[in-house]
C-alpha cells in the first residue's frame, strides 16, 4: 500500500525534470538565435536570391553597402541655370588672370581686378562648387550669374541693360550686362579673342622654332628615304648584325646559339656586343652573300668610290708586280754573271799564260839577284 503510494510522487517529480531539460534548451536555443541574427550576413549572397527569406539584418546591411556606394560615386552637384548675359565683349584666361574687352571688341584688353566684388580666386573657388571641375573656365565665361550665385553674392544684376560694378588695372567702371555681349564672347573666348596678353611672343618664337627643326628633320629624313629607294641601297662591305654592326672573328663559345642556324657553338659575334653570334658555316655563307651583292652593285655604279678604290688598288697592284718582275730579273742577271766568273777561276790555266807566268817569275828573280849584288 505504501509502495504505491509513492508511485504518484515519483511520476510527479520525474515530470518537472523534463520540464526543466526543455526549459534549458529552450533558453539555450533562443540565445544561439540572437547570437546568429547578430551577426552580419555571411551566407554568401544566398539571401538575395528570389523567395529566399530576408530578415531586418539583410536590409540594414543592404542600406549600409548602399551608403558606401554613393560615397565613391559621389561627384559635384549639377550647377543651376545661367542668365546667358555677360558684361564684357570679350575676355582672356592668361595664367591666373583674366583680361577683358569692356565696352568694345576691339582695343587692347585690360586686366580684370574684380567683378560685383568678388576677385578672380573668389569666382574661380565659386565656379568649383558645381559641375566637372576641369570646366570652371567655361563657367566663368559663359556662367557669370551662376558663379554669383554659387559663391552668394547677391551684386549680380536681375535684368538685361542693368550696370554692375567692375574694377580694372585702368580704374573702375560701371559695366552695361546685356545678351549681346554674351553673344560676341562666346565665338572667340576659347580662342583668348586676339589678346595681346595671350599671345606671348617669345613662346611662339620657341615654338616655331621646335616646328622649322622638326619639319627640317622630316623633310631630311624623306628625301634619304626617297632617293634611297630611287637609287638603291647600298649593301655593306662585311657581314652585320641586324642591328649594323660589324661581325668579327671571336674565341670559340660552346653556350652561345648561332642566330642563323640555331646550332649550338659559335665562333663569329658582334662587334659592338649585341648579343647576336654566328656558327663558321652561317658566318662563311653569309660573307659570300655579302660580297656577290656587293660586286654586283660596283657593277651597276662604275661612279662609285670603292669602285675607283678598287682600280687604284689594282694599278698599284700591276706596278708593284712589274717592280717584282724587274728585280726578279736583275738578280737572275747577277747570279748569272757570279756563276760565270766562278767557272773561270776554277778552270786549268794555258800555255800562254804559264809562259807569261815564267817570265814574270825570271824578272823578280834577277831582280832580287841585282839588290844583294849591290848591298855587298
Amino acid at each position: 500500500m505504501a509502495h504505491s503510494l509513492l508511485r504518484p510522487g515519483r511520476a510527479l517529480f520525474g515530470l518537472t525534470l523534463q520540464l526543466r531539460r526543455l526549459a534549458i534548451l529552450a533558453l539555450v536555443s533562443a540565445l544561439c538565435i540572437e547570437l546568429v541574427a547578430s551577426q552580419p550576413n555571411i551566407d554568401g549572397g544566398r539571401s538575395d536570391l528570389p523567395g529566399m527569406k530576408q530578415d531586418i539584418f539583410d536590409q540594414v546591411n543592404r542600406q549600409k553597402k548602399g551608403m558606401n556606394q554613393n560615397r565613391m560615386n559621389k561627384a559635384p552637384p549639377e550647377c543651376p541655370k545661367s542668365d546667358k548675359m555677360s558684361a564684357f565683349y570679350n575676355m582672356a584666361f592668361v595664367e591666373s588672370q583674366i583680361f577683358v574687352r569692356i565696352n568694345s571688341s576691339e582695343g587692347p584688353c585690360v586686366k580684370l581686378i574684380s567683378i560685383g566684388g568678388a576677385n578672380f580666386s573668389e569666382l574661380a573657388n565659386a565656379s568649383k562648387t558645381c559641375g566637372p571641375a576641369g570646366e570652371w573656365k567655361k563657367r566663368i565665361a559663359e556662367e557669370m550669374s551662376m558663379v554669383f550665385f554659387q559663391g552668394g553674392y547677391d551684386s549680380w544684376v536681375k535684368s538685361e541693360n542693368e550696370t554692375i560694378e567692375v574694377v580694372t588695372e585702368e580704374g573702375t567702371i560701371q559695366a552695361v550686362v546685356s545678351e549681346e555681349k554674351y553673344a560676341v564672347m562666346m565665338e572667340c573666348w576659347k580662342k583668348s579673342c586676339d589678346c595681346d596678353q595671350a599671345k606671348n611672343p617669345k613662346m611662339r618664337m620657341v615654338l616655331f622654332a621646335c616646328l622649322a627643326i622638326a619639319l627640317s628633320g622630316l623633310g631630311y629624313d624623306s628625301f634619304k628615304h626617297a632617293y634611297a629607294s630611287f637609287k638603291g641601297t647600298k649593301p655593306p662591305k662585311h657581314v652585320q648584325c641586324k642591328k649594323g654592326h660589324r661581325i668579327q672573328e671571336v674565341t670559340f663559345a660552346y653556350s652561345h646559339i648561332c642566330d642563323y642556324c640555331r646550332k649550338p657553338g659559335t665562333a663569329y659575334a658582334c662587334q659592338a656586343n649585341c648579343n647576336f653570334d654566328l656558327f663558321k658555316t652561317c658566318y662563311k655563307a653569309t660573307k659570300k652573300k655579302t660580297k656577290a651583292k656587293l660586286k654586283d652593285w660596283l657593277e651597276k655604279h662604275p661612279d662609285d668610290p670603292d669602285n675607283k678604290k678598287k682600280k687604284k688598288d689594282d694599278e698599284d697592284d700591276e706596278d708593284d708586280d712589274d717592280k717584282k718582275k724587274d728585280e726578279d730579273s736583275q738578280s737572275e742577271a747577277g747570279e748569272k754573271c757570279k756563276k760565270e766568273s766562278e767557272a773561270e777561276s776554277d778552270a786549268p790555266p794555258s800555255t800562254e799564260d804559264k809562259e807569261d807566268t815564267g817570265a814574270e817569275d825570271g824578272e823578280n828573280k834577277t831582280e832580287a839577284a841585282a839588290a844583294a849584288d849591290d848591298e855587298k
